[in-house]
């Protein structure tokens, strides 16, 4: 059985929680109260603890997936933004706000549940990427033009690279051997992650925002929200001669495609508007719009996730405070989900 844990953000000042749900029944089997305004979750390999950061009250809640309840709580000088744990398990780097020496990344180690090193980092940062191999974290700031690049080994900064980041989005190839960067100059930075150099520059659309890898590593997906949040596209990139191959509109006026996901055999990629509401399903052989899905009310943050299996595609409606359920066969809703306030982040877990 797979279990999907959903973070609800909730209400400013107020605790919030994580969804469980059964991914065979739809239904949520337990709600579990974590910090103020989580904003992340990442789980260890296996599955058995998840990590929450809750970005309003300084600490990370840790979670026992088995009895979905919180077995500790780390507590950070400053507001955690987003969570990463090394391939291994051994440890969980968090990023958070500023501090008054500067802004962090703390380190904290899976057997004691505590930091274990704080490495200084650039102003604000809010994203953090380890490469596959779990050797580097990259990590992206919101008030500088510099990624910030951490040899895990040494929790050291090795490198800085300058590069004007749209959002917190970097996604790695899965050999690891490059790092895509969606920029403000309306293109993705290509970076080499043996030399942390910008090897290419490939213009996009306005706005890129967010980027995914087809599992092969040849194609790269681009969501681009389009001039004021308007008139959005998807650019895709071919990774071997870092081209673009294909754009194409997606969203409509005072719409925009948010996030991207692409199913586990490489086959679909689904596409989500943020105030559309709508998910756009894409062929990756021929590049073309195959089916639009109607799902819930957002306005904001919307996420959009695939089963291991990638039958099912979980898409998060923040205003309605649900989780679409789309059988990816069909194209269709199967479930709506009730949870809590303001869903906006997910992952899932082996149980």
């Amino acid at each position: 059985m797979v279990l999907a844990y959903v973070v609800n953000n909730g209400i400013v000042g107020n605790p919030s929680n994580v969804s469980v749900i059964d991914t065979k029944t739809n239904s949520v089997l337990a709600t579990v109260p974590v910090g103020i305004r989580p904003r992340s979750i990442a789980s260890m390999p296996d599955g058995k603890i998840a990590y929450v950061a809750n970005t309003d009250s300084d600490s990370v809640s840790i979670i026992d997936t088995k009895t979905h309840s919180v077995i500790a709580t780390v507590n950070l000088f400053s507001g955690p933004r987003d969570i990463a744990i090394s391939p291994d398990g051994k440890l969980v780097y968090v990023v958070g706000g500023n501090t008054p020496d500067n802004s962090v990344l703390s380190v904290i180690d899976t057997k004691t549940n505590s930091v274990i090193a704080t490495v200084t980092v650039g102003s604000d940062p809010n994203g953090i990427v380890l490469t596959p191999d779990g050797q580097f974290a990259y990590i992206t700031t919101d008030d500088t033009s510099n990624l910030c690049v951490i040899d895990t080994k040494t929790h050291s900064v090795i490198a800085t690279v300058d590069v004007v980041i749209t959002q917190d989005d970097v996604a790695f190839t899965p050999d690891g051997k490059l790092a895509y960067v969606a920029t403000f100059a309306n293109n993705v930075s290509v970076i080499d992650t043996k030399s942390h150099s910008v090897i290419a520059t490939v213009p996009v659309g306005v706005f890129p925002f967010d980027i995914e890898f087809t599992p092969d590593g040849k194609l790269a997906y681009v969501a681009n929200r389009g001039p004021d949040d308007t008139s959005g596209s998807v650019t895709i990139i071919d990774v071997k001669t870092h081209s673009v191959i294909a754009t194409m509109s997606i969203g409509n006026e005072g719409d925009f495609p948010e996030r991207i996901a692409i199913t586990p055999d490489g086959k679909l990629a689904y596409v989500v508007t943020q105030n559309g509401n709508t998910v756009t399903v894409i062929d990756v052989k021929t590049h073309s719009i195959i089916a639009t899905i109607q799902v819930g009310n957002n306005q904001d943050r919307r996420f959009v996730a695939f089963t291991p299996n990638g039958k099912l595609a979980y898409v998060g409606n923040e205003n309605d405070g649900t989780v679409s359920v789309i059988d990816v066969k069909t194209h269709s809703v199967i479930a709506t989900v009730s949870v809590g306030t303001n869903p906006i982040t997910i992952t899932f877990i082996p149980n």
